[in-house]
């Protein structure tokens, strides 16, 4: 079995990139690193469309803020219950997509409702001791896995062609200048 090229730089460029991640999150105590590869995860899934880093970027941030008001709103006397959760989840589910499609057309509502999710799974299965901390520390795992990971890998891909050109363009090349 013959493995190509592109499969190789890729697997390491993800791989060094995962191996600095980790580094990282283990220098600055980021516990929370599967967000990271949540994020990395969508963003890779998407495309990894470099034109929309921002908006993806700014998407999680609204979807960590909703998933915090619903962890506060369900945590008020008399709105955790079954129906009640039920229908504030549901109308808030509606009102992210009315103002993605009318207000805020730059919230990528996939990544949005990733975050939120995301967010929701963590804060419902801890107790956070310090918010300030968790909010940093979440949003640091978060643009890691997008901005290091992925984007990290994408560039490490784009040297290591630039390093070790394909034979076919390189005999292209000669010939083009003759």
């Amino acid at each position: 079995m013959k493995i190509g090229k592109d499969v190789w730089i890729s697997s390491i460029g993800v791989g060094l990139t995962t191996l600095i991640f980790c580094l990282i999150a283990g220098v600055f105590n980021l516990w929370m690193s599967g967000a990271a590869f949540i994020a990395a995860s969508y963003f890779f899934g998407a495309g990894a469309p470099m034109d929309k880093v921002l908006n993806i970027s700014i998407s999680f941030l609204l979807g960590i803020a909703l998933g915090c008001f619903c962890h506060w709103l369900l945590a008020l006397p008399h709105l955790g219950g079954l129906v009640i959760s039920s229908v504030i989840l549901g109308f808030l589910t509606f009102l992210v997509l009315f103002l993605q499609g009318t207000i805020m057309k730059f919230a990528e509502v996939p990544a949005w409702l990733l975050a939120w999710g995301t967010t929701m799974l963590i804060i419902t299965n801890i107790t956070i001791k310090s918010w300030p901390v968790f909010l940093i520390q979440l949003i640091a795992a978060m643009y890691l896995g997008v901005y290091l990971i992925i984007i990290g890998s994408n560039y490490f891909s784009k040297w290591m062609y630039r390093l070790f050109p394909d034979q076919e363009s390189k005999k292209t090349d000669e010939s083009e200048k003759d």
